[in-house]
C-alpha cells in the first residue's frame, strides 16, 4: 500500500526492518546499554527529482553523502530518511512498536544533529532540530508520533506527542 500511495511522488518508502542502526546514534540506557530496535519502514525523498538530486549532490560535495541516515546499510545510509513506520498485528505489542519507533526516530535526530554540527557556524542541540514524525500501526489503529527536541533544566532531551486514528476497513 505504501508503494502505491507514493506512486508518481518524490516520496518513497524503504523497508528498513533488517537494517542495523549505527550504534553511535543509539540512545544510551542505564549502565551504558545501547538499545538496538528497528522500525519496519522509513520514508525519504527520491533522487529522481531535480530538487532532491541537487540536495544529494550538495551533501555529497561537502563530504556528508555517506552518512545521511541512521542506518549502516550501504545504500540506505546515503538517503535522507525523515520518518518511520512500525507495523504490528492487531494483537501485537503496542509498547514494543513504540519502543522500536522511538529508537529509530531518536537515532535519526541524533544523526541530523551530528550532520548539522559538521558546520563550523555553531553547535546545535536537540531543541534546534525540526521535529520528526512517525507512525505505529497496530491492526487498524494508527498512532502518529511527533518527536521533538526540548530542554529540561539545561539538559537536552527528546520529547514526544501522539494522536490516534482508527481505520475501519470493510
Amino acid at each position: 500500500m505504501l508503494h502505491l500511495a507514493f506512486k508518481d511522488s518524490m516520496l518513497k518508502a524503504e523497508s528498513v526492518q533488517s537494517q542495523t542502526i549505527n550504534p553511535e546514534l543509539l540512545p544510551i540506557m542505564p549502565k551504558n546499554y545501547r538499545v538496538q530496535k528497528k522500525c519496519d519502514y522509513a520514508f525519504y525523498f527520491h533522487e529522481d527529482t531535480q530538487q532532491v538530486s541537487d540536495l544529494y549532490d550538495a551533501l555529497s560535495s561537502v563530504g556528508a553523502g555517506d552518512v545521511l541516515s541512521q542506518t549502516m546499510d550501504s545504500n540506505t545510509k546515503q538517503r535522507v530518511l525523515f520518518s518511520g513506520l512500525e507495523v504490528k498485528q492487531e494483537n501485537g505489542g503496542k509498547d514494543e512498536a513504540l519502543a522500536q519507533l522511538a529508537t529509530w526516530l531518536a537515532a535519526g535526530m541524533e544523526n541530523t544533529r551530528k550532520l548539522w554540527n559538521r558546520s563550523p557556524k555553531a553547535l546545535h542541540s536537540y531543541r534546534d532540530l525540526p521535529p520528526m514524525v512517525g507512525w505505529t500501526v497496530i491492526g487498524h489503529d494508527w498512532h502518529t508520533w511527533v518527536t521533538f527536541g526540548a530542554t529540561n533544566i539545561g539538559t537536552d532531551r527528546l520529547g514526544r506527542n501522539s494522536s490516534h486514528i482508527q481505520l475501519e476497513i470493510g
